[in-house]
């Protein structure tokens, strides 16, 4: 996996990702998506557009047309969830980072960066059945927590399509945080 230069204070301040990359990086990662996506587009709605025009049958070149809005649709809605940051209100940073440390003990996934401000999760491909792996992203916010679940596409680059499958590892991570709270409190 790709080691992401995390702009913490742009993070924290937008709770959204952002990324120290260069606009060359960015057009290379998602203008490649986005071509595709409109030569699809295109393709369909020209053969849609010819048929009706020549008053030959639609109703597969409908069908194109339709399955493709509807992907780039949901291509669209991924992509601008896919950096999002949910926020979790925790006790302390000091028992933020021990419930975190407990969580990825348990799930036997490895804690990849370790600072004051920024955790990075590692979760193996075994256990999100993908090729190439996630990492669970946790930012410091005074006592709460901001986090986001990033998958990789060839092992380099964020892939904005696996949001929904991320969003589920984020519902896992908030639960386990959440219980382990709550419980700690309890203690005290």
């Amino acid at each position: 996996m790709n080691i992401l230069k995390i702009n913490i204070k742009k993070s924290l301040n937008f709770e959204r990702l952002y990324f120290d990359k260069s606009f060359i990086e960015n057009l290379r990662e998602n203008g490649l998506i986005i071509a595709n996506l409109m030569f699809f587009l295109y393709v369909t709605g020209t053969n849609f557009y010819q048929n009706i025009e020549k008053s030959k049958p639609f109703g597969w070149t409908l069908f194109f047309l339709i399955v493709v809005i509807i992907i780039i649709s949901l291509g669209i809605i991924s992509f601008l969830n896919s950096k999002k940051l949910e926020k979790l209100e925790g006790i302390t940073q000091s028992e933020n980072t021990k419930i975190l440390k407990k969580i990825v003990n348990r799930n036997r996934w490895k804690l990849f960066e370790e600072n004051k401000n920024l955790n990075i999760i590692n979760i193996s491909f075994l256990d999100t059945k993908t090729d190439y792996g996630k990492q669970i992203i946790v930012l410091y916010k005074k006592n709460d927590i901001l986090i986001n679940c990033t998958s990789f596409a060839f092992g380099k680059t964020p892939n904005p399509y696996s949001w929904f499958s991320n969003k589920k590892m984020v519902e896992k991570f908030k639960t386990e945080f959440i219980e382990n709270k709550n419980a700690l409190q309890q203690n005290i």
